[in-house]
């Protein structure tokens, strides 16, 4: 019986995308340094804002630590300035949880994202209350190292074999592998279906509302 719900940000419950590329563009600008169509700052995303910005800078500079170290700080004050100017919940979502919630479902996020702005996104769009816990990277691995998959589960009292982690891209499959929970791929995010099925995610929602088809079949 699944208990805890743990779902992704970008590409899974919000459309993030524009926001997080103007973001990269005027990092990079500042920086001297081409900027980054919507596809390449796609490909970048997933393992979080470090990895981020490494992919983002131009090859011959992208090991270099104090460059990435000094980009990421610039890359979070303009993210700071845009980041909810585009974004916004996916359709059906907030029916999705509203209804979620009715049921009776503990509801997380957890996000590669930066925590403080996870935290603060997820208040403004979602409102307060709808979400029991709601994780971005701070202290903690990136998935899909499973330890935060994990503490989520333990400080909401849920064993981990019933939570699902509900995501768009290989890196939640993993998470959700890791952490020996249920997953459910999302079709209508930032990675194809394929990647989805080669990582490990025998199921696939194609809708919002899908995906309380496949929970009733885990609950069967």
């Amino acid at each position: 019986m699944i208990k805890t719900i743990i779902f992704d940000l970008d590409g899974t419950l919000c459309d993030t995308i524009e926001d997080i590329r103007t973001a990269i563009n005027a990092m990079l600008t500042k920086l001297g340094y081409k900027t980054r169509s919507r596809a390449e700052v796609l490909k970048a995303i997933n393992n979080g804002a470090r990895e981020l910005i490494r992919r983002s800078l131009p090859r011959d500079v992208q090991k270099v630590e104090f460059i990435v170290d000094s980009a990421l700080e610039v890359y979070a004050n303009e993210y700071a300035k845009c980041y909810c100017q585009k974004t916004k919940a996916f359709e059906g979502i907030k029916a999705l949880l509203m209804e979620l919630k009715g049921q009776g479902y503990k509801l997380a996020v957890l996000s590669n994202k930066q925590d403080e702005f996870v935290k603060d996104m997820v208040g403004k769009i979602f409102g307060k209350g709808l979400f029991n816990v709601a994780m971005g990277q701070k202290d903690l691995p990136t998935k899909p190292n499973p330890t935060s998959a994990i503490a989520i589960a333990r400080s909401l009292g849920t064993r981990p074999d019933r939570c699902v982690i509900i995501g768009d891209s290989d890196v939640d499959v993993m998470t959700a592998i890791n952490a020996q929970m249920h997953i459910i791929g999302v079709s209508w995010g930032y990675r194809d279906e394929a990647l989805l099925k080669d990582a490990g995610a025998l199921n696939i929602a194609h809708s919002p509302e899908e995906i309380l088809t496949i929970l009733d079949g885990f609950n069967a």
